[in-house]
């Protein structure tokens, strides 16, 4: 007689989770909506994820014989530490996100780089009153905050705004609507960009009226923002021209439909990256790959990760702002000024790794690379 298989679940006996030493297999595929898939996963060895809520992770896949990163949001909460859930929407011309679409099955392991990021709730000391406002994909790290409030039932005033194309494009509503019902201090509202008649919801792209009848008291709240990059920019436009003190508003870095990382391979590139402005003495330092055997010249006003790629060499990043740890490589000697944003742990830091895309020489180096 078959029997039930329980995993074990005892994480005072069980190792957490570090992507480069456990593959993620693929345990539920979700239909949420006609081009978006919710993809849940568990570690392939026992293992408990620890991230907080809006972080993200990195995939790594071979796809086509190439090498391809993407950044994903964790969209499930880490009050449920034994399962991570991501979800995806079907793009044109989206390298990762159709591959799993098309390919990945129940039982698939895949690659994965460790949770990092600085796009979250728990990281800061926001109001007890949030406003979560999110378009399209944009929605998964406030379904990671949310399901986090929830399941801690943690006493907090939330309004969900979420933007969609049309209402057949709005993910996760039966469990957002759930939550409307049975939670109190719950308000959810829906806008879409197109509705058909009987769409009872707001339509047409968010406005100032739109915003101040939904929220009125959004001037007393802590906003989180995430979505493509032309949401992000409205929402933001909205708010200050309210009045809104944006001390309190915080936005996800990458823009989620169309981030750099699903086109980023293990590849060459015609143009640098982009460099902030630099003020100070330019010296330039030598940077050594021990791999390839070649040493490169990088000011310290240029970025490593840039100055490897203006010399045609290949390598892997991501999001390119210290995100995502795509580009995480070991330091032997040297050092840099670096401003990693959540994509690098401290024990990998410790270890000698750095971000090369938010990495400035402070002397010669040398990576293994």
């Amino acid at each position: 007689m078959n029997s039930i298989s329980f995993p074990n679940i005892d994480n005072e006996n069980l190792p957490k989770w570090e992507g480069d030493l456990a593959p993620l297999e693929c345990i539920e595929i979700i239909e949420e909506t006609h081009n978006v898939k919710s993809f849940r996963f568990k570690s392939q060895k026992d293992a408990w994820f620890q991230f907080l809520p809006g972080q993200h992770t990195t995939l790594f896949l071979n796809i086509g014989g190439a090498e391809v990163m993407r950044t994903y949001t964790i969209a499930s909460s880490p009050t449920r530490p034994h399962t991570i859930t991501i979800t995806s929407k079907r793009m044109s011309g989206g390298v990762v996100a159709n591959w799993m679409h098309d390919n990945l099955r129940v039982g698939d392991c895949i690659d994965a780089l460790n949770i990092g990021g600085s796009f979250s709730v728990a990281l800061d000391n926001p109001k007890k009153k949030v406003l979560l406002m999110s378009g399209g994909s944009g929605i998964t790290p406030m379904l990671s905050m949310t399901r986090y409030f929830v399941d801690l039932a943690i006493n907090v005033d939330i309004v969900f705004v979420h933007n969609a194309q049309t209402p057949e494009d709005l993910i996760g509503k039966y469990e957002l609507d759930y939550y409307a019902h049975h939670q109190t201090n719950f308000d959810l509202h829906y806008v879409c960009d197109k509705a058909h008649a009987i769409w009872q919801g707001e339509s047409g792209f968010l406005s100032a009226e739109m915003l101040a009848r939904m929220v009125p008291d959004f001037l007393d709240r802590e906003v989180y923002c995430c979505g493509p990059e032309a949401y992000m920019v409205n929402a933001k436009t909205l708010l200050e021209g309210g009045g809104f003190d944006m001390n309190h508003y915080h936005q996800e870095s990458f823009d989620i439909e169309s981030s750099t990382a699903q086109h980023n391979m293990a590849e060459p590139h015609e143009e640098s990256l982009d460099t902030p402005e630099f003020s100070g003495e330019v010296v330039e330092y030598n940077v050594t790959l021990t791999e390839t055997g070649k040493t490169i010249l990088c000011p310290s006003n240029i970025n490593i990760l840039a100055a490897i790629q203006k010399q045609g060499i290949g390598v892997p990043f991501a999001c390119s702002m210290g995100m995502c740890g795509t580009c995480r490589v070991k330091m032997t000697e040297g050092t840099v000024d670096m401003d990693a944003q959540g994509g690098l742990l401290k024990s990998h830091e410790e270890e000698g790794y750095i971000l090369t895309c938010c990495s400035h020489p402070t002397s010669d180096v040398v990576l293994d690379l």
